[in-house]
């Protein structure tokens, strides 16, 4: 079959779209992982700040990355609005029944998972041995704000978009291959854990229009996991003043 390089008026969207995504997570990736930066985060805050403060800037620039470039591609850009895209207000009550259907299965996921030797030299992402209340809570807020900026480009964006062009399969298939892809970096567990959760957030992200679903998900996910690592790290510890 003959295949012609004609640029159609449709093509514009599904090929920025795709082209965000991966530019994005390519500058998130490389910025997150650079040596020099991290080098230069020791020398201005020391050793052991960098601990907390290098992991809140990875944090910051998934936001930006993933949340607003994204966001300010879809506003001045795309002709239709963000609800378009995920940040919805439909089927609130039917989100409601996943978010309680599946959080607890995850949570119970993580209170096993924690204590294993992989998992607890990977998290909690701060490395640092005592734990204050202020410190559970700017690395739960700093999570909350990361994962919804991850999941409006990862499950809002992208998957909408793609959607819209591709149907409803290729969708979801193109989603998690990328999703899968972008936790290899964290290990084969991850990558392969990421197929089968994205396959399902995929599912319910289309079925009820909007991304709240797995952002809270994810959010259950990753603040358990963290505080269930935390209890269980023989060399970290929670202190109340």
């Amino acid at each position: 079959m003959e295949h012609t390089l004609e640029w159609k008026p449709d093509d514009t969207e599904i090929f920025l779209t795709i082209l965000v995504v991966a530019a994005s997570f390519m500058a998130y990736f490389f910025m997150a992982k650079s040596q020099k930066m991290k080098d230069g985060f020791i020398l201005k805050f020391g050793t052991e700040k960098t601990k907390v403060q290098w992991v809140l800037f990875e944090r910051l620039i998934g936001v930006l990355f993933f949340g607003i470039i994204p966001l300010l591609t879809v506003y001045f850009i795309y002709d239709d609005g963000i609800q378009s895209y995920g940040i919805s207000s439909t089927n609130l009550l039917l989100s409601m029944y996943w978010i309680l259907g599946l959080s607890p299965l995850l949570i119970l996921m993580n209170y096993f998972n924690s204590t294993k030797e992989d998992n607890l030299a990977m998290y909690p992402q701060i490395r640092k041995s005592e734990w204050n209340l202020q410190l559970v809570i700017l690395s739960a807020v700093s999570w909350t704000a990361y994962l919804l900026a991850y999941e409006f480009m990862f499950r809002g964006y992208l998957l909408f978009v793609s959607v819209k062009y591709l149907g409803v399969w290729p969708a979801i298939a193109l989603n998690i291959a990328i999703y899968a892809l972008v936790h290899v970096p964290k290990g084969i567990k991850e990558a392969l854990g990421a197929l089968p959760l994205g396959i399902v957030l995929g599912i319910i992200t289309i079925k009820t229009g909007n991304i709240w679903v797995a952002f809270v998900v994810h959010v259950v996910l990753a603040l358990s996991n963290e505080w269930f690592s935390l209890k269980a790290h023989p060399e970290m510890k929670f202190i109340k003043n």
